[in-house]
């Protein structure tokens, strides 16, 4: 029940904010109290003022009504934002008669309001309220967080044309608060009346969405052991990596055959598919684990792990190696990239979209990292919690030869015990400075 009235008054407060203006609030403020104390016409005179505020909202709301320019919108996004960093971007707003005067553009996102469960969890974090009473309801709480569902906000933007035009271009500014799709919904017009009372709306749907990568942060540069491992057959992901890209023969399509192998020039010659044999590679490869186990009930430390891992997938110089990254959601996730910065996207797009482990447990990603082991040459861990399960990971990789690198951001208990793999603290509430300071030396 506290949920839809704090979803009821939500609404009847933007809608308010879009529709009056702060001396068309005043002036309707005055007649409602006007016109609660100007009930008994022969004691009081404040009937005169309610009558007064009355006619200003009607002749106002009258001024704004024929205001009806049909517009188009289209909105020209980049391709990729980051949390925490403005992004400008243009709208094209364009009208079958010509626009003139001064508005306002305001560009929205898709209202996305909390889960019970999203606000008690919300409840544990810190609280936006300045008093006792807005913590006791909660609503400020209720506010911020559907902030950040909505994933950013926008600043509406004024225009004053001085010539009419039949095409606006306007910049504006989205502030990401979080990483993930950013939805944008539509674009309003409004437009004052004469008495700057209230605003006429003209309102464009203009369904988009917009990909914010998490933040990163600048790291010591790593050094990873030179031992390379046997390929059987390449890479098929990354075929520019590794010794030795030899052709050897071709041969009859087999079910299962990778598309990217087939010889189609011969196959269009011969009339039957044909794929292409490559020669065996030897090759580094690199491993990125990311622990999502446990924060689910930490928001804040789980955000900074992902800008940890966000960090390194960014940053790390690999040279001719892969750097795999594995993480567990609803199930193990394996994303691979090769040479050149453009690969690495590929990775900062999964962890733009990763969400907490609830249905899984921290075995689910030790077997799906053992079972890649194999593949590894090193391995860099990003871990919520430093405990027993932990680090029986990271000795099974040991033993299997695999050099490894431990970032975590929890501070170890006594049962963390890892041989002489470096393990390194990460402060979630100031991941770059831990970062700064953290290990080069993957052994």
């Amino acid at each position: 029940m506290r949920l839809r009235l704090f979803v009821r008054a939500y609404r009847l407060s933007r809608w308010a904010d879009r529709r009056f203006t702060p001396a068309g609030k005043t002036v309707l403020l005055l007649a409602l109290v006007s016109g609660v104390f100007g009930l008994d016409t022969g004691r009081t005179a404040a009937y005169q003022v309610f009558a007064l505020c009355a006619a200003l909202v009607v002749v106002a709301a009258v001024s704004v009504v024929a205001w009806r320019p049909g517009v188009q919108v289209r909105r020209m996004l980049p391709e990729v934002a980051t949390a925490g960093v403005p992004v400008r971007y243009e709208l094209r707003v364009t009208s079958d008669r010509p626009l003139s005067g001064g508005f306002v553009v305001q560009d929205e996102l898709s209202d996305r309001f909390p889960s019970a469960r999203q606000f008690r969890q919300e409840v544990r974090m810190r609280d936006p309220a300045s008093n006792a009473v807005d913590r006791r309801i909660g609503y400020p709480r209720w506010v911020a967080l559907g902030a950040w569902l909505r994933g950013g906000t926008i600043a509406p933007v004024s225009v004053s044309l001085g010539t009419p035009s039949s095409e606006v271009r306007v910049d504006a500014c989205l502030l990401p608060l979080r990483r993930g799709p950013v939805r944008f919904a539509r674009t309003r017009l409004l437009r004052s009346d004469v008495l700057g009372l209230l605003r006429g709306a003209v309102v464009h749907p203009a369904a988009q969405s917009l990909w914010v990568l998490p933040p990163t942060h600048p790291i010591p540069e790593l050094r990873f052991p030179g031992k390379r491992r046997h390929h059987r057959g390449g890479e098929l992901g990354v075929p520019e990596v590794g010794d030795s890209q030899e052709f050897l023969q071709v041969r009859d399509y087999r079910p299962g055959d990778p598309l990217r192998r087939i010889h189609w020039g011969r196959s269009a010659r011969t009339g039957r598919l044909v794929v292409k044999e490559m020669g065996e590679e030897f090759f580094a490869r690199y491993g990125l684990v990311l622990d999502t186990f446990g924060g689910d009930a930490d928001r804040d430390r789980f955000e900074a792990a992902v800008a940890v891992a966000a960090s390194l997938a960014r940053h790390v110089r690999t040279n001719d190696a892969l750097l795999d990254l594995l993480f567990v959601e609803e199930h193990a996730v394996l994303a691979a990239a090769g040479r050149g910065p453009g690969s690495r996207m590929v990775l900062l797009r999964a962890l733009a979209g990763v969400q907490p482990a609830r249905t899984r447990s921290f075995a689910t990603l030790a077997d799906a990292v053992l079972a890649h082991a194999s593949r590894l040459s090193a391995c860099v861990h990003v871990l919520l919690e430093a405990d027993a399960a932990r680090a029986e990971l990271v000795q099974r990789l040991a033993h299997r030869g695999v050099a490894q690198l431990v970032l975590t951001l929890r501070d170890p208990g006594p049962g963390f015990r890892v041989g002489a793999v470096p393990v390194h603290v990460v402060d979630a509430g100031d991941p770059a400075r831990s970062l700064a300071g953290m290990p080069t030396e993957v052994r």
